[in-house]
């Protein structure tokens, strides 16, 4: 088994490629040496600098026989590469995201949903167009394809969602002094996050199990999901401290906040996230080491220690 991982100096990316080294695996990592946050923390794994759309580099480089490919952030252009030029390649595996199943069709939400991408300009309808490209190719030349869809990702290493849909370095600071922070309608929209780590667990199951996970998606999520009430409640109780929340329409929010923020994410996070990890713990045998509660409160603190 010789791994690449492709943009292994990222956040996920990283976190895989820790993960099947630790294993004992044969893994390289792949990065356009921009990224230097996680370079340290990979720096004992062999890497290989290029960009993934520089076709005569690629070419090259999927030259040494990788039976098994991770691509972190896929593109259109880099499973095209791949497809032409990995020879011996045994499994292909892309991290895509369950917000292209918004809004929820039903709760808990699993695989079979329809797939559309949540708003038309956002990038989860990318992702759409991604999955369907490798799904098409397993079904029409046997690319040995898996897709990974994870839920809300968290964990050390990237700062927690916030009250408004994205990830403000002020948000935890607002919750250790106790400010009032606004939520969309009454609170009770639905969160589930994934611990990275187990995500990149998820990435090992799956390369473990082929007979089951080749041409397959695979939903990857903590076990339950809370509302945005819990999830602020949560993350004060990791300091001692109480969420003082205000309710708004969230048409009132996105009203109020205009350009400060993405819409699209406060709308995304006003739309239940609740799934199950069903068919990956069933097809996968994977199990989740974090609970959701472990998950928010340890982001909480890793955030709050690393700004002092």
């Amino acid at each position: 088994m010789k791994i690449l991982v492709i943009g292994g100096t990222g956040w996920v990316g990283h976190t895989i490629a820790k993960t099947l080294h630790a294993r004992g695996l044969d893994v390289t990592i792949l990065t356009r040496g921009r990224k230097q946050t996680y370079a340290n923390s990979v720096s004992e794994i062999p890497s290989l600098v290029a960009d993934k759309h520089d076709r005569a580099a690629m070419q090259e480089i999927l030259a040494a026989g990788y039976t098994h490919i991770i691509d972190t952030v896929p593109t259109l252009e880099c499973i095209d590469i791949i497809r032409k030029y990995a020879r011996g390649l045994q499994h292909y595996l892309h991290c895509s995201s369950t917000g292209g199943y918004a809004p929820l069709p039903f709760i808990p939400c699993d695989e079979t949903a329809p797939y559309g991408g949540f708003t038309p300009t956002a990038g989860w309808s990318q992702k759409m167009i991604l999955d369907n490209t490798v799904m098409e190719a397993f079904r029409a030349e046997a690319f040995p394809t898996t897709v990974i869809r994870p839920c809300y990702i968290t964990g050390p290493g990237m700062i927690p969602i916030d009250n408004l849909g994205g990830r403000r370095a002020d948000f935890i600071d607002d919750i250790v002094n106790e400010r009032t922070l606004d939520l969309p309608d009454n609170g009770l929209s639905l969160l589930q996050p994934i611990h990275v780590q187990d995500l990149a667990n998820a990435f090992l199951n799956a390369i473990d199990n082929p007979g089951c996970s080749l041409g397959q998606t695979y939903i990857i999520c903590l076990d339950h999901a809370v509302t945005l009430n819990r999830y602020l409640e949560i993350t004060a109780a990791a300091f001692g401290k109480k969420a003082h929340i205000n309710y708004l329409p969230l048409e009132a929010m996105v009203a109020k906040y205009g350009d400060t923020i993405n819409e699209t994410w406060l709308r995304f996070l006003a739309t239940h996230m609740c799934f199950t990890n069903a068919k990956a713990r069933r097809e996968l045998g994977f199990q989740p080491t974090h609970t959701t509660e472990e998950a928010i409160t340890e982001t909480a603190i890793w955030t709050h220690n690393r700004q002092g």
